[in-house]
């Protein structure tokens, strides 16, 4: 052993070196780039935000929350000194039976709150007429009744989201008034917000003035029966699944905050009994960054929203309930959604929201099997009882970039808050079209990058299992909503009842009590003018690849398959490369791909093009083969098969690409190419050629 004063010495000895600044970093780093400039370094965001390669200290020395601890204003480390979430996953089974196997599994095997989930009619009161509508219907405090069965409701907190459906939270009362359960028990987010169902819908069947009365009249009790329910309860997925960026999630739902705040103070509350009863719902996608970073920045934009109103500390903190992104998850390789999923989770275990869901796998395309809900529930134990990130606070505090990003999309989120604010409101904005508008063109952007696979979806736009099919046959048991819902309508009797504006909850208590429905409530509690905007329509990032992959399907069980041939070009380590690239190009559209080890003779290449069955084929090679045989081969393939489409793999020198398209050539593929849109057109075109 050498003594402590030996091992110093080498220390130091071994850490004896001039730090270089950052100019002389830089300098380093543009000699290795060998002639390609600096900038491409660097990376502008969806959100027209530039990340640099590097971050310093400096990048974070002005940043007036640096200093601030877990639990202290303005909470971008979290609302308090633990960071122990519930683990909150979703039950969406359409049939009351069936949800409530679910969640007694759910709750003995860890699961700590209880997330109901309504489908998309009974958040706007409506009966539920799909088989396709993800969620429950509850159509009678029987079916509540059912869900809950052999369960203690009120040893849990609940999370369910109402959207505009202002009897819902009576519901849970008259379950808890007819089985003898203490009112104060209930607690959790139980909430509305008629702002994201207009948005995601176009339409609510009441105006937002009504809907308005009713918060303030939900509030009211809740405030009278002294309970801990957060009763608004904000979403940001109609904005997330519609390919907004994380700025305008947060400007949005800052927003919508705002317009719920003033319309309950018009109605006579303070700003800190309305902001106690607020809670926000993110849905996080998988940059992992950029989404931990969103999730610290929207609670200091509420307590800067908060502080401005004049709430008090406490009512600046922030309530989040976080579920991983529906927009991320693919059909296609749905196993890799998992992987999706725990990187999801993990960026909002960073974050420290206050609950959690984490989607099952499947999610895109069936109701959740036991095996996907059994690791969807793990992924959150994993993360909190291995990694123990809820040991944790701010796990990501003081990191350079993490801080830098936090501050960078605070502002910006800012500045369109105020935007908004300054066309009047969120309300206003969303019937002229702004944010509509604004969220169109990130979407536009993001689908741009999808279908030139530069915004890569591993499994669906890239390194796709084309041995894999459409599960068609997961949709079936969707169809039991219409069944049950038809039967549960036949079920109900009459009832005698009306609902009196200035004592709502206590009528809807007292209708759940006796029987009566969710359409029969409504219909007392819709009255007055409809209200529409243009929605934003949700979509998934890999909609438009799979819907080209299970037409390719359906054509295969014709005997209509679509098929390419690689004409390789010379050996192995040649061509690899550009064949590789070729085959996931294709693949990833349903083509399957006719592969070579590559012909090292012109005459060998153009007999095994033109004989094969495949009406399309792509040369890949190194250019210098290209300007040796490309013109050969393409004028002859031309010649004795015309109906056939030819391509070469890679950009080309002007000269050679203008002498090859002379003689036929259908195009070049490269990093640049859209890969959906050709892709779409030549399945369109060998459509035609099968129907003539």
């Amino acid at each position: 052993m050498c003594p402590k004063e030996s091992k110093e010495n080498i220390f130091q000895y071994i850490c004896d070196y001039p730090i270089p600044t950052y100019d002389e970093w830089k300098v380093a780093v543009e000699k290795s780039l060998k002639g390609v400039p600096f900038s491409k370094l660097l990376t502008r965001t969806y959100e027209e935000i530039v990340l640099e390669p590097m971050y310093q200290q400096k990048d974070v020395d002005r940043l007036e929350f640096l200093s601030a601890l877990p639990g202290q204003y303005p909470f971008v480390r979290g609302t308090g000194i633990e960071n122990n979430w519930l683990v909150a996953q979703e039950m969406t089974h359409p049939v009351p039976e069936k949800l409530n196997e679910w969640l007694k599994e759910d709750l003995q095997k860890g699961v700590n709150a209880i997330n109901l989930v309504l489908n998309s009619d009974s958040k706007q009161g409506m009966v539920s007429k799909t088989s396709r509508r993800s969620g429950t219907a509850i159509s009678t405090l029987s079916d509540l009744e059912t869900i809950f069965s052999d369960i203690k409701v009120n040893r849990y907190p609940l999370v369910i989201q109402s959207g505009a459906n202002a009897s819902i939270i009576g519901l849970i009362a008259a379950y808890y008034e007819k089985h003898n359960l203490p009112l104060t028990d209930l607690r959790g987010y139980i909430g509305m917000d008629p702002l994201s169902i207009l948005v995601s819908e176009g339409s609510l069947p009441n105006s937002i003035d009504r809907y308005l009365d009713q918060m303030a009249e939900i509030l009211k009790w809740k405030l009278d029966n002294k309970l801990d329910v957060k009763t608004v309860f904000i979403d940001s997925s109609p904005y997330h699944n519609g390919g907004a960026s994380a700025v305008q999630e947060l400007a949005f739902i800052i927003d919508t905050a705002v317009y719920y705040i003033r319309g309950l103070q018009e109605r006579g509350f303070s700003i800190n009994e309305i902001a106690g009863s607020f809670c926000f719902s993110l849905s996080i996608g998988s940059n992992l960054f950029m989404e931990l970073a969103k999730i610290r920045a929207v609670r200091i934009l509420w307590a800067n929203v908060i502080e401005a109103f004049g709430g008090n500390e406490e009512s600046q903190k922030l309530t989040i309930h976080a579920r991983t992104s529906q927009w991320t998850k693919t059909i296609y390789d749905p196993y890799v959604n998992m992987l999706r999923g725990t990187v999801e989770a993990f960026t909002a275990a960073l974050g420290s929201v206050n609950s959690l869901h984490v989607s099952p796998f499947d999610e895109a395309f069936a109701l959740p099997n036991t095996f996907s809900r059994r690791i969807a529930r793990n992924i959150q134990f994993i993360i909190q009882e291995e990694a123990h990130i809820s040991k944790t606070m701010d796990p990501a505090g003081g990191s350079w970039y993490v801080e830098h990003l936090t501050e960078e999309i605070t502002n910006k989120s800012w500045e369109l808050f105020q935007q908004i604010e300054a066309l009047g409101g969120m309300y206003k904005a969303l019937n002229l079209g702004t944010p509509q508008k604004l969220v169109n063109e990130v979407a536009a952007k993001k689908k741009a990058d999808i279908e030139k696979r530069k915004l890569v979806f591993v499994g669906a736009t890239m390194y796709p299992n084309n041995h894999e099919s459409f599960p068609l046959e997961h949709y079936e048991e969707m169809k039991n909503v219409v069944e049950k819902q038809s039967k549960l309508s036949k079920q109900e009797q009459p009832v005698d009842f009306s609902i009196k504006p200035g004592n709502i909850m206590v009528d809807v208590i007292k209708a759940w009590k006796n029987g009566a429905s969710q359409e029969t409530i409504m219909k007392d509690l819709v009255k007055g003018s409809t209200t529409s905007i243009e929605r934003i329509e949700g979509f998934r990032a890999t909609d438009a690849f799979e819907l080209l992959r299970y037409a390719s399907e359906k054509n295969k069980a014709t005997g209509q398959s679509a098929s390419v041939f690689l004409t390789s070009i010379g050996p192995l380590s040649s061509h690899k490369q550009r064949s590789d690239f070729i085959t996931s190009f294709f693949e990833t559209g349903g083509f399957d791909v006719i592969k070579n080890n590559g012909f090292t003779d012109v005459e060998e290449a153009i007999k095994q093009t033109i004989s094969t069955e495949a009406t399309i084929a792509v040369l890949c090679g190194k250019n210098e083969d290209y300007l040796d045989q490309a013109l050969e081969i393409v004028a002859a393939v031309k010649e004795q098969r015309p109906d056939m489409k030819i391509f070469v793999a890679g950009k080309q020198e002007e000269f050679l690409e203008n002498q090859l398209l002379e003689i036929g050539l259908n195009g070049f593929i490269h990093m640049g190419t859209n890969c959906y849109q050709l892709l779409k057109q030549l399945h369109g075109e060998e459509e035609e050629m099968v129907n003539e």
